[in-house]
């Protein structure tokens, strides 16, 4: 997974606090939110933590209930177990940039599938707002199978994902260039033995949506 940010971080050395999630990691409605927790013997710990706990109250939680439609499968979410907080200039602490708290995850559509594509490679290009959203992400997918009508689904599919992102909020514009990918594989019947791989598109055919955009 390639993550590249447009513009510079700071130099100031992080501090790592705990997040904790509320609610299910992998259904399609939650979280609900996270809990924070910073290091208690920082000699800044009450502004690190108050400042962290400001921020995760900004994100935007819990994630509305969402479903890829096709042949229903459902958009599921990685969520993250820490938060890297730095001294932004001026000396108020701010998360780090880029910092995904919750990934959505790509669903191989299976309509793609049965249309004979096996992987599912896409280019993303993420801009957090002040709520940590990015309400509409730019999305570029390919496959091994590039006809229209696949790569629709693919793209489609993985903007449902993109949207699901929700990102540590850190008052800067910025965007986030990532490229995600997923294979599927089927079992052929009735030996119930896998089909044979079929090789993956060339990643370096995906742009970088940031730099395009």
């Amino acid at each position: 997974m390639i993550l590249i940010l447009a513009i510079a971080l700071t130099a100031s050395q992080p501090v790592t606090c705990t997040l904790t999630a509320l609610g299910d990691d992998i259904t399609d409605q939650g979280p609900a939110g996270f809990t924070v927790a910073c290091p208690a013997d920082h000699e800044d710990a009450a502004a690190i933590q108050s400042a962290a706990e400001a921020a995760i109250a900004r994100v935007d939680l819990p994630l509305p209930h969402q479903r890829i439609t096709s042949r229903g499968n459902r958009a599921v979410h990685e969520t993250a177990d820490t938060l890297l907080m730095e001294r932004a200039e001026g000396g108020a602490w701010r998360p780090s940039l880029g910092q995904v708290l919750v990934r959505g995850v790509p669903v191989f559509p299976a309509r793609a599938v049965e249309n004979r594509a096996r992987h599912m490679m896409c280019a993303l290009a993420l801009r957090p707002a002040a709520n940590g959203a990015d309400p509409a992400p730019d999305v570029q997918c390919i496959s091994n199978h590039n006809s229209t009508f696949v790569i629709r689904l693919l793209t489609d599919a993985m903007r449902v994902s993109a949207e699901r992102y929700r990102f540590a909020p850190a008052d800067t514009a910025y965007c986030l260039d990532e490229q995600v990918s997923a294979e599927s594989r089927v079992i052929v019947m009735p030996g119930r033995r896998l089909e044979q791989p079929t090789p993956p598109p060339d990643p370096s055919a995906l742009p970088n949506l940031c730099d395009a955009g």
